[in-house]
């Protein structure tokens, strides 16, 4: 993880406080593979919500993050239609993809949100591993990986020509809150 902007050390967080994510300026991709493991699938799902609060001390960072599953994109409006059907997401049942922790800690020299993703209407855990993160002042800039197996959630669908295991990538920027105020200042 770098912070670059602020001139702080690699691998300080920024300011406590509670920061906004802009669905706007996020972009969530998912990628997997299909076809007994041949061939590669990118997608998009996009952000409705997501909240980062900066704690003191930092492990007492919470994340809060909720995703349209209705959203799945990748492309090809077959498979797409098909995903969000109740054989995978069922996403008209359960719109929402959330993500939530309660604390962070440092692993490897890299920050960690050990965390619980309900997808399908199931929990289970997931680790959100912060990458990279640009600290600009009141707006941050960052990059976070997750590892997410859909059998875990319940969807087993296809076994064999679609993967257990997706890679999530998040790009966030995210906006302080105003002292005093409960919403970030774009």
């Amino acid at each position: 993880m770098s912070v670059s902007a602020t001139g702080k050390a690699p691998g300080q967080l920024p300011v406590a406080g509670r920061y906004r994510v802009d669905p706007e300026r996020t972009t969530v991709r998912l990628s997997t593979r299909h076809l007994f493991g041949l061939g590669g699938v990118t997608g998009t799902v996009r952000l409705r919500e997501a909240e980062i609060a900066v704690g003191e001390p930092v492990t007492a960072t919470t994340v809060r993050a909720v995703l349209d599953a209705t959203s799945f994109d990748t492309g090809s409006a077959r498979r797409d239609a098909d995903v969000r059907s109740a054989r995978f997401l069922d996403s008209a049942t359960h719109p929402d993809i959330t993500f939530a922790c309660q604390g962070i800690s440092q692993q490897n020299a890299k920050w960690v949100a050990a965390g619980t993703v309900t997808a399908h209407g199931v929990a289970a855990p997931v680790d959100l591993v912060l990458e990279r993160l640009d600290d600009n002042g009141g707006e941050l800039s960052l990059r976070a990986t997750a590892r997410v197996d859909r059998y875990a959630h319940q969807v087993t669908a296809a076994k064999g020509m679609a993967a257990q295991w997706l890679t999530v990538e998040i790009d966030a920027v995210a906006c302080q809150a105003r002292s005093g105020s409960t919403e970030a200042s774009w």
